[in-house]
């Protein structure tokens, strides 16, 4: 693979990593700023990194018009190239490597980049992490249909991509992620028919929920949704009331025409990278569930990386201001610079990155709704067709047939350091274990482990994440081609080649010259 060295390397060209290379170039760094957009069909039929579900439009498959809207959607990426910034776009990280006990061959630290071509790593001095927010995702009967997608998702394709296949929208989830993307989709021409919310009252912004209302929104709180109905697509919901117990009312189901169902659930922090590296993970539940952990100018636990913007927590306010995380990356830009020698003013007081209730809160009780009104026999991972029923019984993976076997007693019989690591539990029962890598189910695992082991989500032990954390094709991940010399003697690798088998000629030839040696 090809290597070079860059003095920082900034990942994701949303508003913080915007932010934080037009800062960092502007105090005489060099910059290389990496993102993933525009992604290929291909990438984003995987759902990573926002969950865009099933339906995706043909003209995300035409790579100059999707370049040309994504790259114009973006001016702050403009701004950064005209300060001098190396810009890399339509590139994935897909993993990252420091020198340690594991790789003593090391010399510095290293990502592992890769395009719609090639994959190469890239050394580098400092690094700032800005890679977002994940959709929280929540299953429901129906959730599998086309048109069902998360609210990241659509708003990526809604405003970016400009591609979104849907002209009439429903919201599930009233907090500021939901009010956001309602209003975004109005001025985009999708008519919303419905918001939804299973508490009793509005979670986000008062005044946007009422411009909202105002603009003829139609919001439905105290209710959950029962399924999304249709064959080939979704074509309506069907929302029952709950009450303050999430218990479905008797007799109150209604449904609502739509063709788009947007999970608005809530977003987390985008850790994979960050756990990657190497940086401290941990449980705060005011910045979104597992989130790095930080220092006032955005260092984490590895002191030459950074963290910023939503991918360093995750709060309401963020949703609605985009100017926090523009400040966050100024910030982790300013602290690089320092430790470059550059002469940098002292900081203000510390910047907040929590605000607001928590985000895994009202996703319980969301999930809690969702359970009582369609059941436990509902498919949590889609990738490996795991429902939640199976998930908590600890039932084996379907392709074992084992179905005659005894139970073991479910995620209760389990030992307390097994009941409380998702990573077991993915081992058991293969949930999270297929190619979305758990994007789509990990956030649902864990809240209904939480819920059945009877444990505080900060107790738990979240899954792993390992390289490569994008999907990549083999061809893509290693494209150098054999030499005639590895074709021609591979077979005397892998074991003692029979006299006659191909390759036997050439091995003897080499044990004859090893032998002359």
């Amino acid at each position: 693979m090809e290597m070079a060295k860059e003095q920082l390397i900034v990942v994701g060209a949303g508003v913080a990593g915007c932010a934080a290379a037009l800062e960092a170039a502007q105090l005489g760094l060099k910059v290389t700023l990496i993102d993933e957009h525009p992604q290929g069909l291909q990438a984003m039929s995987l759902d990573a990194p926002y969950f865009y579900g099933a339906r995706l439009a043909a003209v995300l498959d035409d790579a100059a018009t999707i370049g040309e809207r994504v790259l114009g959607a973006n001016e702050p990426l403009l701004e950064c190239l005209e300060a001098g910034v190396e810009i890399l776009t339509g590139t994935c990280i897909w993993g990252s490597y420091r020198p340690g006990a594991n790789s003593t061959h090391l010399a510095a630290p290293q990502l592992g980049l890769a395009d719609g071509e090639r994959s190469w790593l890239i050394e580098y001095d400092h690094l700032i992490l800005a890679p977002g927010s994940r959709d929280l995702v929540l299953s429901f009967p129906g959730w599998q249909l086309p048109g069902v997608l998360g609210a990241n998702g659509a708003a990526a394709l809604l405003d970016r991509y400009q591609a979104l296949s849907g002209s009439r929208m429903v919201i599930l989830g009233s907090g500021n992620i939901a009010l956001r993307t309602a209003k975004l989709a109005l001025e985009k021409g999708v008519t919303v028919a419905a918001l939804v919310e299973a508490a009793p009252a509005i979670r986000g912004d008062a005044a946007l929920a009422a411009e909202l209302a105002q603009a003829g929104v139609s919001f439905h709180t105290g209710h959950t949704i029962e399924r999304a109905l249709g064959e080939q697509e979704v074509c309506a919901v069907r929302l029952v009331a709950v009450d303050a117990a999430t218990n479905p009312v008797r007799d109150s189901a209604q449904e609502i025409a739509c063709d788009t169902v947007c999970m608005a659930f809530g977003a987390v922090p985008n850790v994979e990278l960050a756990s990657l590296t190497g940086c401290r993970i941990a449980f705060d539940a005011a910045r979104g569930g597992w989130a790095p952990v930080l220092d006032a100018s955005f260092r984490s636990s590895i002191a030459n990386v950074y963290v910023a913007g939503d991918g360093a927590g995750v709060a309401e306010p963020m949703h609605l201001d985009p100017g926090i995380a523009a400040e966050q990356g100024r910030r982790a830009a300013r602290a690089v610079a320092a430790a470059e020698g550059r002469n940098v003013a002292a900081e203000g007081e510390a910047l907040a990155v929590a605000g607001g209730d928590s985000v895994l809160a009202a996703a319980g009780h969301w999930l809690r709704s969702l359970v009582k009104a369609g059941g436990m026999d509902v498919v949590v991972c889609q990738c490996e067709d795991v429902t939640r029923r199976e998930l908590l019984e600890v039932s084996p993976p379907k392709y074992l047939n084992a179905g005659n076997l005894k139970s073991c007693g479910g995620v209760g019989a389990l030992p307390p350091a097994s009941r409380n690591s998702q990573d077991i539990l993915k081992r058991m029962t293969r949930a999270g274990m297929g190619h979305c890598q758990g994007k789509r189910c990990r956030d649902q695992v864990l809240l209904l482990l939480a819920e059945a082991a009877g444990t505080p989500p900060a107790a738990l032990v979240p899954g792993s994440y390992r390289a490569p954390v994008r999907a990549l094709p083999l061809s893509v991940l290693w494209a150098g081609e054999e030499t005639d010399e590895m074709r021609r003697t591979w077979p005397i690798w892998l074991h003692p080649v029979d006299e006659g088998a191909p390759g036997y000629a050439s091995a003897k030839a080499m044990e004859s010259g090893r032998g002359e040696g």
